[in-house]
C-alpha cells in the first residue's frame, strides 16, 4: 500500500498513479478519525468540501463526503467548483473545525490534490498533517463504537466569499476608476469572480481562458510568464490598464502591464506592501518566504517595520498571521495574505488591491513600478525547474563568480547570499517531483550566471 506524505500544502499526486479513489478514501478516513478525536460539539459542526475544475475533482469530492458522513461527520459539499479562498471563508463564517478542497492548485494537469484547511481557514499545520499521516499508516479506521451516519448538504459558497472580498476593498476609490481590466482565468475556478466583484463599478472586464479545460490549454495553471503567452499577445492587441491572471484554484496572482510587460509575484508583493503602508496607512510585521525578493527587505527597512523570513509554504506565513500583528505575508509563487483578512492567500483579492492601488495613486501601473524601483532598487529574479526525484548534498563555496558568499541558509534548501545582496537558492519542491533553482541580482546577466552556477551544483 502506498505511503501518503503531505507536502507544503496538502497531498498531491498524479491521477490514477498515487492520486486514486482508494487513496482519497484513505486520507478521508484518516481525517474523520482526527475529527472524531475532538469533542462531539466540535465535530458535529461538520466539514465543508470543495473542489476545483480538474479531471475527476468532483468525483473525488464525492468520495470524501461519503467517507466522512459514513462516520457521522456532516458535510457541506459545494454545489460547483470553487476557489480555495471561498472554502476558507465558509469555514470561518460557519465556525467549522476544518475544510477540504480537492485541488492541485498550479500543478500540471496530470496532478490532483487534497488540501486541508483548519478552523481559521488556513492550511493545516504540520502537527495536524502528521496526525493524519499517522492515522493513514495505522490502516483502516473503523471505530469500535458505532457512529451514526450524517448527511451531505449541497451549499453555495461564492456569494458569501464575494461579500468578504468586497468588504475589504475601498469602493469609494474603485467605483469610478473606469479601468479596463483583462483577466486570464487559466481555465481555473477564478473564472468570473473578479468580474462579479467589479460588476457595479465603471471598470470594464474582459476575460480569456474562462472555460473549463482539464488540460489547461496545454500549460500549467501557474501565473508565471512562460504560461502567459496568450495573455501577453491579447494585452498587446486589446487596450487595458491592467491584466491579471489567477492560478488553478485562484489563491495566487500574476499580472501584466498594458504593454505586455510581466509583473512578477515579487513586484506584486512589493506593490501591495507599499499600498497598505502608504495609501491605507497600515502597519505591522511583514513575512516573506525564503525565495522572495530582497526588495521586501528594503521596503521594511525604509519604514522601520519588522520582517521575518520563513520556509516555503504559506502555512509558515499563516501560522504567524494567527499569532502576531502581520501586515502582509507573501511568497514567490504569488500567494499573498493581508492584515484584517483571512490567514490565507487570495489571488482574487490581491488582483483587486492592485487595481485599488492604481485608483489611489491615479497613475498607471508601469509608472508606479518605475517609481518603486527608483526608490528601492531594481532586482532581476529568475527560476529554473529541473525534473528530478532526488537532491544531492549541495557544496558550500566561499565564492560564486567574483562575489564572496557572506551567508548560507539551510532551513529550506540551500540559499547563498552574496556580498552585493544577490542570492541563489536550491531546494526540492514540496508539491512536485522537481528541484527548483532560484536567483536574484541587479542584472539579467548576473542572475542568469547564478542560475547556471546552481544547475552546475546538481
Amino acid at each position: 500500500m502506498q505511503k501518503i506524505k503531505f507536502g507544503t500544502d496538502g497531498f498531491r499526486g498524479i491521477i490514477a498513479d498515487t492520486f486514486t479513489f482508494d487513496n482519497v478514501a484513505r486520507i478521508s478516513r484518516a481525517v474523520a478519525e482526527y475529527l472524531l478525536s475532538k469533542e462531539e460539539s466540535v465535530r458535529k459542526r461538520g466539514v465543508v468540501v470543495g473542489y476545483d475544475r480538474r479531471f475527476l475533482s468532483d468525483k473525488f469530492a464525492d468520495i470524501v463526503a461519503e467517507e466522512l458522513t459514513r462516520r457521522g461527520i456532516p458535510v457541506f459539499l459545494t454545489a460547483k467548483a470553487v476557489p480555495t479562498p471561498a472554502v476558507s471563508c465558509y469555514i470561518r463564517q460557519h465556525r467549522l473545525p476544518c475544510g477540504i478542497i480537492l485541488t492541485a492548485s498550479h500543478n500540471p494537469a496530470l496532478f490532483n490534490g487534497f488540501k486541508i484547511k483548519d478552523e481559521h481557514g488556513a492550511s493545516a499545520s504540520e502537527a495536524v498533517t502528521r496526525l493524519i499521516e499517522d492515522n493513514i499508516s495505522k490502516g483502516e479506521h473503523a471505530r469500535k463504537e458505532a457512529v451514526g451516519a450524517a448527511v451531505v448538504k449541497k451549499v453555495e459558497i461564492i456569494n458569501p466569499y464575494l461579500r468578504l472580498v468586497k468588504s475589504y476593498l475601498n469602493f469609494d476609490v474603485l467605483r469610478d476608476a473606469g479601468f479596463q481590466v483583462m483577466i486570464d482565468a487559466m481555465h481555473g475556478v477564478g473564472s468570473g469572480i473578479i468580474e462579479k466583484v467589479l460588476e457595479k463599478t465603471r471598470c470594464r472586464v474582459t476575460g480569456i481562458r474562462t472555460s473549463r479545460d482539464v488540460l489547461f490549454g496545454g500549460v500549467n495553471p501557474e501565473p508565471i510568464l512562460e504560461n502567459l503567452s496568450l495573455l501577453q499577445r491579447t494585452v498587446k492587441s486589446t487596450p487595458c490598464d491592467l491584466a491579471l491572471s489567477l492560478d488553478g484554484d485562484a489563491d495566487r496572482i500574476g499580472a501584466m502591464c498594458p504593454n505586455g510587460a510581466y509583473i512578477s509575484s515579487h513586484r506584486a508583493i512589493c506593490l501591495l506592501l507599499l499600498h497598505l503602508i502608504e495609501n491605507r496607512k497600515m502597519t505591522g510585521k511583514v513575512i516573506k518566504s525564503i525565495n522572495t525578493t530582497t526588495m521586501v527587505d528594503k521596503i521594511t527597512q525604509h519604514f522601520n517595520l519588522p520582517l521575518e523570513v520563513v520556509p516555503v509554504g504559506f502555512k509558515n506565513i499563516a501560522s504567524r498571521m494567527l499569532k502576531e500583528d502581520v501586515l502582509l505575508g507573501g511568497e514567490e509563487s504569488g500567494g499573498i495574505g493581508f492584515k484584517n483578512y483571512m490567514p490565507e492567500r487570495d489571488g482574487v483579492l490581491s488582483g483587486l488591491l492592485l487595481l485599488e492601488l492604481m485608483a489611489y495613486r491615479k497613475q498607471g501601473i508601469l509608472e508606479i513600478i518605475r517609481d518603486m524601483e527608483r526608490r528601492f532598487g531594481h532586482f532581476v529574479y529568475m527560476r529554473n525547474d529541473l525534473k528530478t526525484t532526488s537532491l544531492k548534498k549541495i557544496p558550500h563555496p566561499r565564492q560564486i563568480g567574483n562575489k564572496r558568499v557572506v551567508d548560507i541558509k539551510t532551513y529550506d534548501g540551500t540559499k547563498f547570499i552574496l556580498e552585493d545582496e544577490s542570492w541563489l537558492l536550491i531546494r526540492a519542491s514540496g508539491t512536485e517531483p522537481i528541484v527548483r533553482i532560484y536567483a536574484e541580482s541587479g542584472s539579467i546577466k548576473s542572475t542568469r550566471a547564478l542560475i547556471a552556477y546552481g544547475c552546475g551544483l546538481l
